[in-house]
């Protein structure tokens, strides 16, 4: 298919509709030439929101699932920070180029590798435009059949890989390991190390789900340095796991010293940044109260998913409201609290009396519940308030047991 005429007619047409332009006969030569054009319309205002510099530079989409699947460009461009200039980078799973396109942008050479042809092919359009003057490489193969000569042609100091959940696995599980994944982090590392005589030392990145269980991968990476978990605006998007190969860590170390690093972009691009180990999680001494302060917190969802609960009690001198609510309070603001902050207007004891008259003073709300016996949902109906911004219920349970909705203003 010829990607610039694609491009072309969805320029030409872009004040139309994707399902105008799937109708219209008139429009390309073929089937799937109108076909491409109605998916590049469908996702263009998509492709705006998460991919802002892509869709100035026109690129081609060849499926709503690949701009799904690829990062988002806070995302892509954070992980440069873990390229060296002098870097030598291979990316083992290509896709459509998004993390590629951001790494490149850093790394002295770079080489990428897909075994879909059609992405192959969009990635060669788009990068043509996105990464003028870089010195990268495109090649459409299976990476992994063709490992060990990519190893010893290229001699990479970074490897980036983004294994994908195996055909058959379950996709309402809440957490899986990565042995569920393809291709394989554990062979990676295992036929790297079989290299070693020939002088191959590489570190790995590796791109994961947030579902990914966090204690089962420290357990059985042996070669893992860091863990780094993301989230853009609050929401957790990907975890980042640093991988180096040639060392073997034991159980104990790992555990000990291994960096579990918590991110959050907001909307400007700005980044709140927390870091502890496991073992200062388990050592940390939290304090815990059912007096409520000035101030309310709520982790980002990047730091509850790495469970480094105790420690933010511990080192931003924050008291939890109940050891399983993940709630804090004090009486000075914490300007940069790795999370959501709330002053707190009243604390409303969760009693019928009160929840019968609680409608008028607050008709409309937006309600979080944590630690509480009724979800959101049900809460809502049984508050009969409706859902707005205009004020916040956050609906806990304190350390003493006691049920309480805590009113509050959210605060920037």
């Amino acid at each position: 298919m010829d990607i610039q005429k694609i491009i072309n007619l969805t320029e030409k047409y872009k004040d139309l509709s994707a399902d105008r332009i799937a109708l219209s006969q008139h429009i390309g030569d073929t089937s799937d030439e109108r076909r491409a054009v109605a998916i590049q319309a469908s996702l263009r205002s998509k492709l705006k929101r998460k991919l802002p510099s892509w869709f100035e530079a026109q690129v081609y989409i060849p499926s709503q699932l690949n701009l799904e699947q690829a990062s988002s460009e806070p995302t892509a461009l954070h992980k440069r920070r873990f390229v060296q200039k002098e870097d030598i980078l291979l990316d083992l799973t290509g896709g459509m180029g998004v993390d590629f396109w951001a790494l490149s942008s850093v790394a002295q050479r770079s080489i990428y590798t897909e075994q879909n042809e059609e992405l192959v092919n969009a990635t060669e359009y788009n990068l043509s435009r996105l990464c003028k003057g870089r010195n990268i490489e495109l090649i459409h193969a299976d990476s992994m059949l063709l490992l060990e000569d990519l190893l010893t042609k290229y001699e990479p100091t970074l490897i980036y890989v983004d294994p994908a959940r195996r055909e058959g696995q379950k996709i309402d599980k809440r957490v899986y390991a990565l042995e569920d994944c393809t291709p394989s982090l554990q062979e990676l590392i295992l036929r790297i190390r079989a290299l070693q005589d020939k002088a191959i030392h590489t570190r790995i990145l590796a791109k994961v789900s947030p579902m990914l269980d966090i204690t089962h991968t420290l357990l059985t990476v042996d070669a893992i340095k860091g863990i780094h978990c993301i989230a853009l605006r609050g929401e957790v998007k990907e975890i980042l796991l640093e991988i180096y190969p040639n060392s073997n860590i034991c159980e104990k170390e790992r555990l000990k010293n291994t960096l579990l690093t918590a991110y959050n972009i907001d909307s400007q691009g700005n980044e709140l940044i927390f870091s502890g180990t496991l073992l200062e999680e388990q050592t940390a001494q939290p304090s815990f109260t059912s007096s409520l302060g000035t101030f309310l917190y709520e982790p980002f969802g990047s730091l509850l998913k790495l469970g480094l609960y105790n420690l933010i009690s511990e080192r931003l001198s924050v008291s939890k409201l109940h050891p399983n609510s993940q709630l804090y309070t004090n009486t000075e603001l914490i300007e940069d609290f790795p999370g959501r902050k709330f002053r707190i207007l009243e604390i409303i004891p969760y009693e019928s009396k009160i929840i019968k008259r609680l409608k008028s003073q607050v008709p409309r709300a937006q309600i979080t519940c944590r630690n509480f016996p009724l979800s959101v949902e049900a809460l809502r109906k049984k508050l009969k308030i409706e859902d707005s911004n205009e004020a916040t219920i956050v609906a806990t349970t304190l350390y003493d047991g006691s049920l309480v909705m805590i009113l509050c203003d959210v605060l920037p």
